[in-house]
């Protein structure tokens, strides 16, 4: 059941919140690539927790790289 009255939760403090419910060290972000002219960046992002594969992303901003690196995680998170 959807809680609406709830802020919805970014994929960032999801991952975050799932490795403190385990006991894991906090996710850690790296900055793997910046392409593009000055206009037109694009961020390349790589997010590790531990017991988890790496995961990576790429988006217009660092910020919107590292919430779609975390959703990646997550959905490995799932499988396993």
């Amino acid at each position: 059941m959807t809680d609406f009255n709830a802020p919805p939760r970014d994929p960032k403090t999801a991952l975050q919140e799932w490795a403190q419910a385990r006991g894991l060290k906090l996710p850690l972000y790296k900055l793997v690539k910046m392409t593009g002219p000055p206009h037109r960046r694009r961020f390349t992002v790589s997010v590790s927790v531990d017991g988890l594969a790496e995961a990576k992303a790429i988006g217009a901003s660092k910020r919107i790289a590292e919430a779609a690196a975390a959703a990646a995680a997550l959905a490995e998170a799932d499988k396993a």
